[in-house]
């Protein structure tokens, strides 16, 4: 019995040794496994290194060789060939550069002939970090029937197959390295002068006095809108060319540069464009050739992204055509192709005194919200009155006629504000703007009448 007892100890013992040793056979071999795989990772790896140490590029493309140097004004060509050069390509590359993996390692053999992977004569491009060290890359073809790209690092024989989207972002021809924004500007902030030309005449000509936007040309009397001002000047310095046209501008009708459809002048307190728009390179009107004239550069640019194209002199305008505190109006004179209106307005913006509302003579209940709210819009109607369009030249005759309506502001202080309109000739929605018996330039269309005073007048009549 004992002896049956002593062959199955045995007999565990032995299983389990066995066992052990299989599990430390599996293990080892998992971790060689993990190891190999981990080394073969790492050697993919072909750079590792801090971007913001990055003090130098240079490049070697098919135009030839370049040297970009980072200064306190950021990224110069310091040899080579000149042109304005895009910084933020300078980031993308730096950023790219520094933690650089293969897809997969073709060979660590280098071969007698590079032809073949396009290493022969690469793009070389290479970043020296302050310190001096170099990291230099060589990106040769795309390889057959794939999206990748044979490279390796400069002077070793490792080829590695580098993923497209890596490759994008380090191609470094001319036209990749050049800026393509219509105007490269920090924040329309930094924008100075403005002037926006359509065959050949000024659309609006706007300058900057201590950090406000005034109009030159043509109706320097107009107020500028500044945030309108804003959203135009925006859309310019995020306007990014299509393709870049690289040729000798000694023929301008060949693109319509002779006769040009637009013009824009932009200046910032360092920098200058000067950028005229010609034909457009498509029949849908898709795509414009533009060439600016200050960097001698010809683009192509999407029509979608010229926001600016098409504005008008009142797009960058204030077009209210009155502005007074609602505390200084004692009452109103209003009279509308006939109606006469009466408005008493006591306003008491401290919360003192009384507040008081009056239509020709009816007081108006504030305390009932639907009859306030129809009343606010009579007001606003009044008072937040916009002009259409800009409208200089005029015959002396017509603006002499009398007044198909008046508005007419009783002030507690100051003058009393007078406008009166009267109907332009040639239209039937048109009335020239005067004000204070001086006519102001602009025209009012008839809707704001119609559409605005009368129709909350007669609103507020049926509430009151």
């Amino acid at each position: 019995m004992i002896k049956r007892y002593i062959k199955l100890l045995i007999g565990l013992v032995i299983v389990a040794v066995i066992a052990v040793g299989a599990y430390v056979w599996v293990t080892v071999n998992k971790n060689n496994e993990i190891k190999k795989a981990y080394e073969e990772e790492t050697k993919k790896s072909i750079f590792v290194f801090d971007p913001m140490n990055i003090k130098t590029m240079r490049v070697h493309n098919s135009s030839g060789d370049f040297v970009f140097s980072l200064t306190e004004d950021g990224w110069i060509i310091s040899e080579g060939e000149q042109f304005p050069v895009n910084p933020n390509k300078f980031v993308t590359m730096s950023e790219a550069m520094s933690n650089l993996t293969a897809s997969r390692i073709l060979t660590e053999e280098l071969p007698d002939d590079l032809n073949g992977y396009g290493l022969e004569d690469p793009l070389t491009v290479c970043m020296v970090l302050k310190d001096g060290t170099e990291y230099s890359l060589d990106i040769g073809g795309m390889i057959p029937g794939g999206t990748d790209y044979y490279t390796r690092v400069t002077g070793q024989n490792t080829i590695y197959v580098l993923p497209e989207d890596d490759v994008l972002k380090l191609k470094a021809e001319v036209d990749d390295l050049k800026d393509n924004y219509l105007f490269d500007a920090l924040s329309t902030d930094s924008i100075t002068s403005l002037k926006y030309m359509k065959n050949g005449t000024i659309v609006y000509d706007l300058r900057k006095e201590n950090g406000d936007w005034k109009l030159f040309t043509p109706f320097p009397q107009g107020a500028v809108n500044g945030a309108n001002v804003a959203n135009i000047t925006s859309q310019i310095i995020r306007a990014q060319c299509t393709t870049f046209i690289n040729e000798e501008m000694n023929d301008l009708s060949k693109f319509g540069f002779d006769n040009p459809q637009y013009q824009l002048e932009i200046t910032t307190d360092d920098k200058e464009a000067d950028v005229i728009f010609g034909n457009y390179y498509d029949d849908n009107h898709k795509y414009i050739y533009a060439y600016n004239r200050t960097v001698n550069q010809i683009y192509i640019f999407e029509t979608a992204v010229l926001g600016f194209v098409d504005t008008q002199i009142e797009d960058v305008l204030n077009k209210q055509i009155h502005s007074e505190f609602f505390g200084n109006i004692k009452s109103f004179d209003i009279n509308i192709f006939g109606e006469e209106i009466k408005i008493d307005y006591q306003y008491s913006a401290s919360g003192e005194g009384d507040t008081y509302y009056a239509v020709n003579g009816k007081k108006v209940d504030a305390a009932n919200e639907d009859i306030l709210a129809v009343f606010n819009n009579l007001i606003n109607s009044i008072t937040g009155m916009n002009f259409e369009k800009i409208c200089e030249n005029v015959n002396h005759s017509e603006i002499s006629k009398e007044p198909d309506a008046s508005i007419t502001y009783h002030l507690k202080e100051g003058e009393d504000y007078r406008l009166e309109f009267i109907k332009k000739d040639d239209t039937d929605n048109m009335y020239y703007i005067i004000e204070n018996g001086k006519y102001n330039g602009t025209l009012l269309r008839k809707a704001s009448l119609e559409s605005g005073v009368l129709k909350y007048y007669e609103e507020i009549l049926d509430l009151i």
